[in-house]
Order: structure tokens, then sequence, then C-alpha cells
């Protein structure tokens, strides 16, 4: 129960504040990529101070999929984890919803989307790309070789969504996370092409920790399997 509340806080909370930030204030013009992807990097860097040492922080069912690939987390937790993030996703876009006005959360705001003049292949390989990344940062902070560099571990994933963030959020929103991209579509966002973010991200966890695994582990700890 402590894991599934501390996932679902931490996803709600990603949600309302990164979410917040995608929101077009006023008669100020609408938010780039860059302000929202800060946004989201810093907000995954509060609730990782917040919650990371009870529940690890997950936020996102391709990560829990990499500590099941990663032997971490066993199969049934991780089931309840991907619940919590899906069901605390949901919640935090929808209290966005009903705190601030339809003029200024439309339908479908903060939605990740491909961009038009990308085809749907192409913005597919960027998700795997920029999720694998992600997962390449996860596996470090997971070796037991950085075992005592925990202190900034919130700074470090932080800095790094903000990164990708606004690298490809142009591109595709840089979703990175299934959970993420579903909550928009509960409340009325299109369902064109959502694929990409349902198998992206998550193929992206079996690449990572396959590469990581295979390629920069170190065989005297035992954690490559």
């Amino acid at each position: 129960l402590t894991m599934f509340a501390s996932e679902l806080l931490g996803t709600a909370l990603l949600m309302f504040l990164g979410c917040m930030g995608c929101i077009k204030n006023y008669d100020e013009p609408t938010p780039t990529h860059h302000y929202g992807g800060l946004t989201f990097g810093l907000t995954v860097m509060l609730v990782i101070q917040i919650l990371g040492h009870i529940s690890g922080a997950h936020l996102n069912p391709a990560v829990t999929l990499a500590t099941v690939f990663f032997g971490m987390v066993k199969p049934l937790m991780a089931v309840v984890y991907i619940i919590a993030q899906f069901v605390g996703a949901t919640l935090g876009y929808g209290l966005l919803k009903v705190l601030v006005s339809d003029k200024y959360a439309n339908e479908g705001f903060c939605m990740t989307t491909i961009d038009p003049h990308l085809t749907v292949v192409q913005g597919l390989g960027v998700e795997i790309v920029i999720t694998t990344v992600l997962i390449l940062i996860c596996c470090a902070v997971w070796d037991k070789r950085n075992e005592t560099k925990a202190d900034s571990v919130p700074l470090r994933f932080g800095f790094a969504i903000a990164a990708i963030s606004m690298a490809a959020g142009p591109l595709t929103g840089a979703s990175m996370n299934t959970a993420r991209s579903f909550a928009p579509l509960v409340f009325g966002g299109s369902w064109t092409d959502q694929w990409v973010f349902w198998v992206g991200p998550n193929v992206a966890a079996l690449i990572g920790c396959a590469l990581y695994k295979f390629l920069f582990s170190d065989p005297d700890d035992g954690s490559k399997r």
C-alpha cells in the first residue's frame, strides 16, 4: 500500500506541476517546449527528493519495467507500481483541469503528439532513442559503483529529463512515459498515433537495460546477468 500510494502521489504531482508549465497564461504567448521541458525536469527532481527513498519514485512504467529487467523489482510488485502510475497521472491531470479555467487548459493540452513533418515511424524512433537514454541513466544510478553518490540522484534525473525534453519536445512531446501520455486522453485528447507512446518507451526499457548490462556492467559485482 505504501509503494502504491508513493507512486500514485508522485505521478500525480508530475502531471499536475509538469502540465501546469504547459498552460497558456492569460495574454502571454503559449509556453515553448523549452519551458515545459524545464518544468517537467524540475518536477521530477522535486518528486524524487520527496518520495525516492520510499518507492524509488519511478513515475514511469518504462522505468518500472527496467527495474524488472534489472532484477530489482518482482513482476507482481511492478504491476502494482504501473497501476499506481496510471491512476496517479490521471488524477493529477484531472485535478489540474478542475482548478484551471478551460480557457487556459483546453481540451488536449499537454498532450504528446508527433510533429506533422515527421512520419509515425520517425516519431517511434525518437521515443525509443530518448527513452533508451533515460533508461541508461537509470541503470547507471542503480549501478553499485555509484551507490555512494545517491545524494545527487534527484539533480541527475531532473536535469536529464529537462535536457531530453527540451531537445525532443518539438518532435514528439518527449513522452518517454506511457502514463504521462495516457492521462490527457482520458479527458478528451485525440488517440491518433498514440500507440507510439505505448510501444516506444516500453521497448526502450528492454533495449536500455540490455545495452547497460552487456556493455557497461561490472562483472565483479554480479550485476551482469
